[in-house]
């Protein structure tokens, strides 16, 4: 199936299917959906990746138009995170983290790759990261344009400090303290994982590190290896869902 269908092209092949069938946002949950479905075992239902959180959230509106089948739709919190999720949405799955990769990373169990000086360096950028993030964050509590998906290193510096040139171009400000002390608790589940990973990666893959690891076989090893009690929570409540 195509990961790039529109909401109409979704919408007119669920009414003509006749299997159970899981949306989730796009391509790059897929492989971890396919991880559940395969764990779960799944007979006779359909993973459909849809083009983003937008087009499955348009879908799951229209859900009376293909009635004939049993549906689940998967999504990620995203910024709904750090405040509520919409009531007319309630009937979605949604990720316990800001999306399925935080689900995955929940626990910092995966950080145990990195060796005591990376670790160091680690913590370093992980803490000057909250810094600019929490800012994103006061804008989206505020409902003001953020945001949260620039690239820890279009924020952080080799040495891992924040970039002051960036910092004036986004007329950056520094965020509450409670916010700073919310995120650093909890970012594994608050800040984005794509960033989170991102930052990871810039010590497990660096050029001068003897093994070197990427994005794919980090989220192997979280499923496989380092199971969180947040991904276990979503997996059952996904199989719950399915034989309900």
């Amino acid at each position: 199936m195509a990961l790039d269908l529109t909401v109409d092209e979704i919408v007119n092949t669920l009414k003509r299917s006749s299997l159970t069938t899981v949306l989730v946002e796009g391509k790059d949950d897929v492989i971890i959906y396919r991880w559940i479905e395969e764990e779960i075992g799944i007979d006779n239902a359909n993973f459909l990746p849809c083009n983003g959180r937008d087009t499955l959230l348009k879908v799951f509106l229209r859900r009376n138009e293909f009635l004939n089948i049993k549906t689940l739709f998967i999504a990620d919190k995203d910024s709904y995170i750090y405040g509520t999720i919409p009531p007319i949405y309630e009937d979605i799955i949604w990720t316990n983290g800001y999306s399925i990769e935080n689900d995955l990373y929940c626990g910092k169990e995966i950080e145990k790759l990195l060796d005591k000086k990376e670790a160091s360096f680690f913590n370093l950028a992980i803490s000057n990261f909250i810094q600019y993030y929490g800012f994103e964050v006061e804008k989206v509590k505020g409902n003001l344009g953020f945001n949260l998906s620039t690239h820890p290193n279009e924020v952080l510096c080799e040495q891992h400090k924040l970039k002051l040139d960036f910092l004036r171009d986004i007329n950056y400000t520094p965020p509450d303290t409670h916010v700073i002390s919310l995120l650093t608790a909890k970012y594994d589940l608050l800040i984005r994982g794509k960033s989170l990973f991102a930052l990871l990666l810039r010590f497990l893959c660096h050029k001068n590190r003897l093994i070197k690891h990427n994005k794919k076989a980090l989220l192997e090893s979280c499923y496989k290896l380092h199971r969180s009690r947040s991904m276990d929570c979503l997996m059952a409540t996904i199989k719950d869902k399915l034989y309900a």
